[in-house]
């Protein structure tokens, strides 16, 4: 299973980019916000691209579903490596997972760890514990950008 890590969630890369590169046929938001506030559903139902099915589930729902999903033409959107933690955690063991760190944006409290991608300590954590764990974890903006692989 996919998993891109973007704080702006569905917008041009996803749709122009990565949807084409994965031949995704299913986006999947896993944010609790999201799935609470109608006004942003429709919003990313806009940004999405006819003909691709888009799901916006709480990260809760997410963990209990992911595993009924197509692991091939899906791509799950989270805003956090927290969040993309959380969710792996909660699926079967046996799931494979390449993670995708794309975009978190600069905040208070948050160190520079690639052009852009900001964490702070406790998001930094939970990408060593999945890359710790063996799970696939790199930086790339778009599928044309170089690929960093995760790394202490």
């Amino acid at each position: 299973m996919f998993i891109r890590i973007d704080d702006r969630l569905v917008h041009g890369q996803v749709v122009t980019a990565w949807l084409r590169q994965l031949k995704a046929k299913t986006i999947v938001v896993a944010d609790d916000t999201a799935a609470k506030n109608t006004m942003i559903r429709k919003a990313l139902q806009l940004a999405t691209p006819r003909g691709v099915n888009l799901l916006v589930l709480s990260v809760e729902e997410a963990g209990q579903q992911v595993a009924s999903l197509p692991q091939d033409d899906v791509i799950l959107l989270v805003k956090s490596p927290i969040t993309a933690k959380t969710i792996i955690s909660a699926a079967p063991a046996e799931m494979k997972w390449k993670v995708n760190v794309g975009n978190v944006g600069k905040a208070e409290g948050r160190e520079k760890y690639a052009s852009t991608v900001y964490l702070d300590q406790e998001n930094y954590q939970a990408l060593k514990e999945l890359a710790d764990k063996g799970v696939d974890v790199f930086y790339q903006m778009v599928p044309t950008d170089q690929v960093s692989y995760f790394r202490e």
